[in-house]
């Protein structure tokens, strides 16, 4: 269960990085 828990968080944290550096860089989407 800890495993998912880790595994769930990177995803999360990821995807908000990821949307963060959409918006900072828009011109490349």
């Amino acid at each position: 269960m800890l495993f998912d828990y880790i595994l769930g968080g990177a995803v999360t944290l990821f995807l908000l990085a990821y949307l963060t550096y959409a918006l900072i860089h828009p011109e490349r989407f």
